[in-house]
């Protein structure tokens, strides 16, 4: 196992976006184990360039990490790491929609989004801790969900906090030889007909059929041939 960094942790009560806030001490020479942690934000980002609406009661975080040469690794081991805080502090069984969404009751609950400087990563993470569902925008309410409806049932938030970030940066530097089994095996969408969707149009479909080491989905299209999918999204259609 390689030696973890330092972690350091800047706190604030709100910031546009913890992402971007880290992407700029990225490039101003800011060390891996840096993290930026922020109540709420105005402008959160999610993957594709979709807006991540965060109001107050979520975990909104991002961690400087070392790039992964296959970059679907990170992502991936950060989910792991979401999927097993939530299961030890909260004890709510999540599974993972891939790539890397975390689904609680059939709904999600977290996203995850990785963005690369050099030889660097900041690894951003949303959790819906306690978070009033209602303040969310109305085409996202049917499809997201909190771990709490409120943050007095839900344990301490900074000690979620704490563990999450072990997790994280524990996958990232440490040898752990379980944990692309359990990304595996906690897939959503392993045996369900999909949409293959690129920049929001449907490109194909078929049924999800594993996904490899590399953490790539294999789809058998419904045209009788296998697509590899290494980037991109999928929608489930119906269960399998």
């Amino acid at each position: 196992m390689n030696a973890l960094p330092e972690i350091k942790v800047f706190e604030y009560q709100e910031l546009d976006s913890t992402n971007r806030l880290l992407l700029d001490m990225a490039k101003e020479g800011a060390p891996c184990g840096t993290v930026v942690l922020a109540r709420r934000q105005s402008s959160g980002r999610g993957r594709l360039g979709r807006s991540f609406s965060s109001p107050e009661g979520g975990v909104y975080i991002s961690m400087l990490v070392p790039v992964h040469r296959n970059g679907f690794s990170l992502t991936a081991k950060a989910g792991v790491a979401v999927k097993r805080t939530i299961e030890r502090m909260c004890g709510k069984k999540c599974g993972i929609k891939w790539v890397n969404d975390i689904i609680y009751e059939g709904k999600k609950v977290c996203g995850i989004l990785a963005q690369g400087y050099e030889d660097k990563a900041v690894l951003g993470i949303g959790v819906n801790y306690a978070v009033d569902i209602r303040e969310l925008p109305v085409d996202v309410r049917e499809i997201a969900i909190s771990l709490y409806d409120d943050i007095k049932d839900a344990p301490p938030m900074r000690a979620f906090i704490d563990e999450l970030i072990d997790n994280v940066y524990t996958l990232v530097y440490g040898s752990d030889e379980n944990w692309l089994d359990e990304y595996k095996g906690s897939s959503t969408i392993i045996g369900n007909k999909v949409l293959i969707l690129k920049a929001g149009s449907v490109t194909g479909s078929g049924t999800a059929a594993f996904i490899d080491d590399s953490c790539f989905l294999h789809v058998a299209g419904d045209d009788g041939k296998e697509i590899v999918l290494s980037t991109g999204e999928v929608s489930v259609r119906n269960k399998g």
